[in-house]
């Protein structure tokens, strides 16, 4: 086994021109996506990575890292868990728990070479065998079991991966509510809420399309009489990075209905989603379907299947 020393010194030197660079989106921004506030962007002085700003914001903003900014911070998390045994803010729990499965879609598990794959595997060795506390070093050997050492039980070849996307999606019908819309069967519903404060009902489903990418589907119905939906697709355009495409679209049951297309940097700057956008009148209300998801081929088929299938039946709002 490597010493500690060892350990850091050779991720300092695998992940030198990742650490050199900027971050797309700093511990500081994702710890602010985790609270709903948009990241602000790379500050020198104000993301020194201090053992204290590690401590303040790792926890909760590791986990939105896209993989560039992963690899960011990769090396320094590495330093400070095998010099911090103490980790008196969990930072070595979500650096361990960032290396274990499932991996995210843009891929960062899978984004490393092979030298900072070794340097990785070096590290979860040390931390299985040495870490004075029993549970990061459960969360060790599982992660090394899972991705790490040859043969894991939980990483998917390229042949699997590309086997998993094409799997046929297989929908259900959603009618309730003023809608109906197909949806896939890996996304799960959330239930329809009812907000009075806001004067809408929500109904989302969340899960993975074509295997691998993370998509939401979310229905909000509001009085069209608060808001149009010209106005609504104006007000959410504060969610593109750059103009988007507005298009009229025929939508069952409604008698106008706009579409926009178009990239979101809501989460990260490194990782740029996109987002589609449906609002449709019907009635005295207005319904707005937004689709955020990544953009690639067999995603987009199935996104515009979803989008396709959206009708509104004008049969009143319901009663709490």
């Amino acid at each position: 086994m490597m010493t500690a020393a060892e350990i850091v010194s050779r991720a300092a030197r695998v992940f030198h021109d990742e650490a050199a660079a900027p971050p797309p989106l700093t511990l500081r921004g994702a710890s602010a996506v985790d609270s709903y506030e948009r990241p602000e962007p790379f500050d020198a002085r104000e993301d020194a990575p201090t053992d204290a700003y590690l401590e303040r914001f790792a926890f909760w903003g590791v986990i939105y890292l896209d993989a560039r900014s992963w690899r960011h911070y990769l090396p320094r998390l590495i330093e400070y868990a095998l010099s911090r045994p103490d980790d008196p803010a969990m930072v070595t729990e979500a650096l361990i728990r960032s290396l274990r499965p499932p991996d995210k879609y843009p891929p960062r598990l899978a984004s490393l070479t092979g030298d900072q794959e070794a340097v990785v595997r070096s590290f979860l060795e040390s931390v299985a065998f040495d870490h004075p506390a029993s549970s990061v070093q459960f969360e060790a050997q599982q992660a090394l079991e899972e991705w790490w050492l040859p043969g894991p039980r939980a990483r998917p070849t390229a042949a699997e991966v590309l086997a998993q996307r094409a799997v046929p999606v297989v929908y259900r019908d959603a009618s309730e509510d003023i809608y109906r819309l197909t949806i896939p069967d890996t996304l799960t519903a959330s239930g329809l809420r009812q907000i009075p404060s806001e004067s809408r009902r929500v109904q989302t489903w969340g899960g993975y399309l074509c295997g691998d990418v993370h998509t939401v589907v979310a229905i909000n119905i509001t009085p069209l009489a608060l808001r149009s939906a010209d106005q609504s697709i104006a007000r959410l355009a504060t969610f593109f990075e750059v103009p988007a495409r507005t298009n009229p679209i025929s939508v069952a049951g409604a008698h106008y209905a706009v579409r926009v297309d178009g990239d979101t940097h809501a989460d990260s700057p490194g990782d740029p989603q996109a987002i589609i956008l449906v609002a449709a009148e019907s009635g005295s209300e207005l319904l707005t379907l937004t689709i955020r998801t990544w953009e690639r081929d067999d995603v987009r088929r199935e996104v515009e299947r979803i989008v396709q299938s959206l009708e509104v039946r004008p049969v009143g709002p319901l009663t709490p």
